[in-house]
């Protein structure tokens, strides 16, 4: 029984390969979805599907997705922060849109000492004199919160929504999937379910093995 189900799993396999997935060979690191977090949030990005990832984002964000900002939005990777006292720091990516968005994507690395924080505050310098929304993205395998604030400011960042604190396993997947479904191109649909399989087992997995 066990010789036939694997010989009819080959013959699937061969035209279906269920077993691969381009991200369990590339093992992307944290710099490496951060390069493709930013290439999907571009509209000039290789998907070529203009800014209708972006757009998905803004209406997740619940932001007004107006297509005369989006469409030439520019999105940064290892933006540098200005203005404020720990000048030179560097968000993992920076989308201006209108609306001013920024990810800051923690994987295997810890939390800075008061980066959060400082994120929160050069948003909120660049805001001035555009009246832009900010919001500022947390991305962590399990949506935890940071260190950096202290509980008042947490919270008010929280319920202002300048501050969501997101996981990879629930809103950003979230997020893929609507890209997912919207993505007109057959290739970039492909790469989009391989990265929400890794995302559902492998990454998964790796950041239990960290706890």
């Amino acid at each position: 029984m066990v010789e036939s189900s694997e010989s009819k799993q080959r013959c699937i396999d061969m035209f279906q390969a269920t077993g691969f997935n381009v991200f369990k060979l590339i093992e992307p690191d944290e710099n490496k979805l951060s390069d493709i977090l930013a290439d999907l949030l571009s509209p000039k990005g290789s998907h070529g599907q203009s800014d209708l990832f972006l757009r998905l984002l803004f209406q997740q964000l619940k932001f007004k997705a107006d297509r005369k900002y989006t469409k030439k939005a520019t999105v940064h990777r290892e933006a540098p922060t200005h203005g404020i006292l720990k000048f030179r720091r560097r968000m993992d990516v920076f989308i201006e849109a209108g609306a001013l968005v920024a990810i800051e994507n923690k994987v295997d690395s810890p939390e800075q000492v008061g980066q959060v924080n400082d994120y929160l505050d050069h948003l909120h310098l660049c805001a001035r004199g555009r009246n832009a929304h900010t919001a500022l993205i947390y991305l962590t395998p399990d949506g935890r919160l940071p260190k950096s604030l202290r509980a008042t400011r947490l919270k008010k960042a929280q319920e202002s929504g300048r501050l969501h604190c997101w996981s990879y396993r629930e809103q950003l997947l979230t997020w893929l999937k609507a890209c997912h479904k919207r993505c007109l191109a057959k290739r970039v649909c492909g790469f989009l379910g391989d990265f929400i399989a890794y995302i559902e087992t492998d990454l998964q997995s790796r950041s239990m093995n960290q706890k």
